[in-house]
C-alpha cells in the first residue's frame, strides 16, 4: 500500500473541487440543508474521495430540471464523476437484483439497510457486500464487506467479540453508555453498517425503565439503579399467568429487563395474615413466632417459629410439645420462571431505527448503476488533476 501524502491529498481535493465547480457552475440549486450556498466544494470533494455521494442537487441545464447526486466512480480505473438521478420508484441495479430477496427489499425500505451481508457475483467470485438505501434518490448504495474495519472500542464502549462479529455480518447492535463528544451525558444507540455513508451509523435510543412492573411501582431511585446496571429486589409482583404474587430480582440485560423469581414471604401463611413488619423480619434472616396457623392436613391450629430459606422457602420450627407434622403450604413457594420484559426488541426489526418512507417498487425497472465505489486510499487519480 502506498504511503499517504498529505500535500498531494490536499492538491487533489482542490483539483476535484475545481472539476465540480465546472460542472455545477450556474446550474446548481442545492436541496439539502448541509450546503446552503453554491456549495462548500472542498467538503464535497473530500466526501467524494471517501466514496460518499454529494447532497441532493438540482441540475438545470438549458431549462431541463434533473435532481440527483454525484459520486466518484472508477470505470476501467479512470475516475469519473457519475450522476445518479433521483428515481420515482426504487431502482435495483442489475448486478444486485438476483441476490436480493423480498425480505431484503422490505428491510431496505423500512430501515434503510439490508442488515446482512449480500453475496454478489463478481466475475465468478461471490463477493460480500453491505447494501443501503439512499431514500433521497430511491437508489441503492453498496460497500464491500472487506472495507469495514470494526474497532475494539467505539466512543468509549469496548465491544465483545460477538458484537464485532454481528457488525461484520451486517447485523445492528445495541451499545450502551457511549461517550458524548461534548462531555455531556453518556447515551445509548443502535449501531448499524451504513453502506451509503461508508461506515457505521448511530440511532440514539432511550432505554427507559418502566415506572411499574407487574403491578409494582418503581420509584426514581430504583429506576436509576436498574439503568445503571444494578440489581433491584421487587416484592409482590403479580403473575400474569397464575394471578399469584411473587418476588424477583430485576436487572437490565441486552435491551430487556430480566426478572429472576426468588423464594419470598407470602402475605398470608396457612390462614394467618402476616404484617409487613413480620415479612421484612423474615427477609433479613430473622425468626418470627406465629400463633394460630392452620394445618393443611388436619385443619387444626398450631404455633411455630418460622424462618425464610433461600432454597426451601418457609421453614417451620415447631414449639416445644407440638407433635403435629406440618407440610409447608404451596403458597410459600413460587413456580414462576425467569421472565424477560423487552425494553428493546431485536434492533433490526423495531421502530427505534428510523423508518424510511414507503417507496413503491417497480421490479420491471432495472438500472445499471455502478455497484461499487472504491475508495482511493491515497489521492484522487491524476486525470482529475490539472
Amino acid at each position: 500500500m502506498a504511503q499517504f501524502n498529505e500535500k498531494e491529498h490536499l492538491q487533489n481535493i482542490t483539483a476535484l473541487s475545481e472539476e465540480l465547480a465546472k460542472i455545477l457552475k450556474n446550474a446548481l440549486i442545492v436541496v439539502q440543508n448541509d450546503y446552503k450556498e453554491i456549495g462548500d466544494l472542498s467538503k464535497m470533494a473530500k466526501n467524494l474521495m471517501d466514496g460518499k455521494r454529494t447532497p441532493l442537487l438540482e441540475m438545470n441545464p438549458e431549462g431541463e430540471s434533473r435532481q440527483g447526486k454525484y459520486v466518484l466512480t472508477y470505470p476501467e480505473q479512470k475516475p469519473t464523476l457519475h450522476f445518479i438521478e433521483k428515481q420515482q420508484t426504487l431502482q435495483i441495479p442489475a448486478a444486485l437484483k438476483q441476490f436480493l430477496s423480498q425480505e431484503d427489499i422490505d428491510k431496505l425500505q423500512q430501515f434503510g439497510n439490508a442488515n446482512r451481508v449480500i453475496y454478489v457475483d463478481e466475475k465468478g467470485v461471490a463477493t460480500p457486500k453491505y447494501v443501503s438505501l439512499d431514500k433521497e434518490t430511491n437508489t441503492l448504495a453498496t460497500m464491500s464487506a472487506s472495507k469495514l474495519s470494526v474497532a475494539d472500542t467505539i466512543l468509549g464502549v469496548t465491544l465483545t467479540q460477538q458484537q464485532k462479529e454481528n457488525l461484520k455480518q451486517g447485523n445492528p447492535i445495541l451499545l450502551k453508555g457511549l461517550s458524548a463528544k461534548d462531555g455531556g451525558e453518556n447515551w445509548d444507540a443502535v449501531v448499524s453498517v451504513d453502506a451509503l455513508n461508508r461506515g457505521l451509523s448511530f440511532k440514539k435510543v432511550d432505554l427507559s425503565i418502566p415506572k411499574e412492573i407487574l403491578g409494582v411501582k418503581l420509584d426514581k431511585e430504583q429506576q436509576q439503579q436498574i439503568k445503571n446496571g444494578e440489581t433491584v429486589l421487587l416484592y409482590d409482583l403479580h403473575s400474569a399467568k397464575t394471578g399469584n404474587l411473587f418476588s424477583a430480582t430485576v436487572s437490565m440485560k441486552d435491551g430487556h429487563l430480566e426478572l429472576k423469581p426468588i423464594q419470598d414471604v407470602p402475605k398470608k401463611l396457612l390462614g394467618l395474615e402476616l404484617s409487613e413488619e413480620q415479612r421484612n423480619q423474615l427477609r433479613v434472616g430473622e425468626s418470627v413466632s406465629l400463633t394460630g396457623l392452620t394445618s393443611n392436613k388436619t385443619g387444626k391450629l398450631f404455633d411455630a417459629n418460622i424462618t425464610l430459606d433461600a432454597d426451601k422457602g418457609i421453614v417451620f420450627n415447631f414449639k416445644k410439645g407440638e407433635a403435629q407434622a406440618v407440610v409447608p403450604s404451596p403458597e410459600t413457594k413460587t413456580n414462576e420462571k425467569a421472565l424477560k420484559i423487552p425494553l428493546l426488541e431485536d434492533a433490526a426489526y423495531t421502530g427505534l431505527l428510523k423508518k424510511t418512507p414507503s417507496i413503491p417498487l417497480d421490479k420491471k425497472e432495472v438500472v445499471n448503476e455502478v455497484l461499487e465505489v472504491p475508495k482511493n486510499e491515497i489521492s484522487t487519480p491524476k486525470s482529475l488533476k490539472k
